[in-house]
């Protein structure tokens, strides 16, 4: 009798980080994603270790996007003596190429910020951040890349791996992985519809099991505006306080999206300041949008040469660059990293414009609970920046109409408008969000698995 398939969540249990799934079938094992843990207590010790499984016996790695939460420790395979295909699609193959390169560069910055901190007597946690890896182990992973078109599959063993659209962030797929008797498919993050310059999900194929993220549980989206109506009315608030709009963003995904509708609005003569994208990382990133048309959404592939170019728009691509919007008076929107206030030029941004009342700080998306800008959500009277106490006078506008996953509604009908009949194990997702989205689906009658970090579930 053959051995049931099985499958395992070695990561993004009970939390929205570091995703890592085991699939394991008769004569193949493939890994989907390899995360980094972020924004929560000891992140940076477990990021420390590889998932414990015994990487003689893997047969490959599916990518289901280049953001680090789900690539971020596969050059940690290489120092382990793991060679072998690491698949994904072109638009993420380029991705990669600019996104790990970049998270080894920030992990050397971090450590010799936190020795100089710790040189000069400025308190510093106890442990030194870790170094995962450098760029050759980043080279030799790049090396592993097998793009695969929308409509290619590959095989190992009797396993066929193939990839179809998320949504979510260009390049994102959810992972099709079918054997002589069974079907997986891994979800990755699911996009929400219409919501451009990103393509809508396509929906969960017939199959037997789906691994699928929670992200936002059961919870129904409360967007009171659409995209380009909601940014246009903050930037009017803003100009009428007169200072600056901050955006905490991400490189890769929200500011995309940020873009695309600054760009519809400029495109109507109604962008009333200057947008400084201060990240360079966000610059290359919007640049390979450009070209990769086939990945977009309809209304940002067709006629544009740049989707995502405005008159109006500045790329700040040094630090030099930066400092110099430092002094910057009057309206203007300044997009800079990190998302969640967890580094990079957005904490100068911040320290400098939360005390001012003139000022607007732009939440536009999901903002994880413990980080800065999961705080500044909660418009407290003060954060602390580097250590320093920094009073918050500044307006805190929230935005509901940007964001990268699909709410509890459209993560049901992606799961069950074809595969009504599968299992249905949750991960990527905190256990309130998990619980919430279990009970959904179970009302539609779905078989619904939450297992533990590390239990396998037979398919």
């Amino acid at each position: 009798m053959s051995r049931a398939s099985r499958v395992t969540l070695l990561g993004a249990v009970n939390e929205v980080t570091g995703s890592c799934t085991l699939v394991d079938t008769q004569d193949a094992r493939v890994l989907v994603d390899l995360g980094l843990a972020q924004g929560v207590n000891q992140a940076g010790t477990r990021n420390l270790a590889l998932p414990d499984i015994d990487l003689r016996w893997l047969d490959a790695v599916a990518v289901t996007h280049a953001h680090v939460d789900h690539c971020g420790r596969l050059p940690m395979l290489v120092p382990h003596g793991w060679r072998g295909p690491v698949f994904c699609s072109e638009p993420t193959a380029d991705l990669l190429r600019l996104i790990l390169p970049a998270s080894a560069r920030l992990q050397r910055t971090q450590l010799a910020e936190w020795t100089t901190r710790k040189e000069r007597g400025i308190e510093v946690p106890d442990a030194p951040p870790p170094v995962l890896y450098g760029q050759p182990e980043v080279d030799a992973l790049l090396d592993m890349l097998v793009p695969l078109r929308p409509d290619e599959t590959a095989s190992v063993g009797t396993m066929t791996i193939g990839l179809q659209s998320a949504g979510h962030i260009l390049g994102a797929s959810s992972v099709v992985l079918d054997t002589p008797s069974t079907r997986i498919v891994c979800s990755g993050d699911l996009g929400r519809r219409d919501a451009p310059p990103i393509p809508d999900p396509t929906p969960c194929p017939p199959c037997d099991a789906v691994v699928m993220e929670c992200t936002k549980g059961g919870d129904v989206d409360a967007q009171s505006t659409e995209p380009v109506q909601g940014l246009r009315a903050l930037l009017a608030r803003a100009q009428l306080r007169g200072g600056p709009v901050i955006m905490p963003s991400f490189a890769l995904g929200r500011t995309q999206q940020v873009l695309f509708a600054l760009r519809e609005i400029a495109g109507r003569g109604e962008l009333p300041m200057s947008v400084y994208l201060d990240s360079a990382l966000a610059a290359r990133a919007t640049a390979i949008h450009a070209h990769w048309p086939d990945g977009l959404h309809s209304e940002a592939a067709h006629g544009l040469d740049d989707p995502l170019h405005f008159d109006g728009l500045f790329m700040l691509r040094s630090r030099r660059a930066s400092k110099r919007i430092d002094a910057l008076g009057g309206p203007a929107v300044i997009m800079a990293g990190n998302g969640f206030g967890q580094g990079g030029p957005i904490l100068r941004h911040l320290a400098r414009w939360l005390p001012d009342p003139d000022a607007t700080i732009a939440l536009t998306g999901y903002c994880m609970p413990g980080t800065l800008v999961g705080h500044l959500e909660t418009d407290p009277p003060f954060v602390l920046i580097d250590g320093k106490r920094v009073d918050v006078h500044a307006t805190i506008d929230v935005l509901d109409c940007f964001g990268g996953h699909a709410d509890g509604p459209a993560l049901t009908q992606w799961a069950t408008a074809q595969a009504a009949d599968a299992t249905i194990i949750l991960n990527h997702g905190e256990a309130e969000s998990r619980a919430s989205l279990a009970a959904h689906l179970q009302a539609k009658g779905c078989t619904v698995c939450r297992p533990a970090l590390g239990d396998p579930v037979e398919i």
